[in-house]
């Protein structure tokens, strides 16, 4: 059974806590440091665009995922010039996955 680790976290200035799997922490920081992006923003990113039906942690879940996701199948279009606007990357894919 995975280990569930409790961190505090801040969403706009308030205190709470989330419990994740080790891994998700893990999948948690890569995707910041590949964003350059600090986890604080991250959630409070995931938390703003979430279903408002769905809790932080499921969100935060059903992201990483969807990140991970997009970069296994997303390839480059042959006619790739260098330049990717912001929507095809995969942070902004994977929010639109939580909608």
């Amino acid at each position: 059974m995975a280990e569930l680790t409790s961190k505090v976290i801040f969403i706009s200035n308030k205190k709470t806590s989330m419990r994740l799997a080790n891994a998700e922490w893990e999948a948690v920081d890569t995707i910041c440091k590949r964003e350059n992006i600090k986890r604080n923003n991250l959630f409070e990113m995931i938390s703003a665009n979430k279903d408002k039906k769905m809790g932080l942690t499921c969100a935060v879940r059903l992201f990483c995922v969807s990140y991970f996701y997009s970069l296994l199948t997303d390839s480059p279009h042959p006619n790739y010039s260098g330049t990717i606007s912001t929507q095809a990357t995969p942070i902004f894919k994977a929010i639109k996955g939580i909608l």
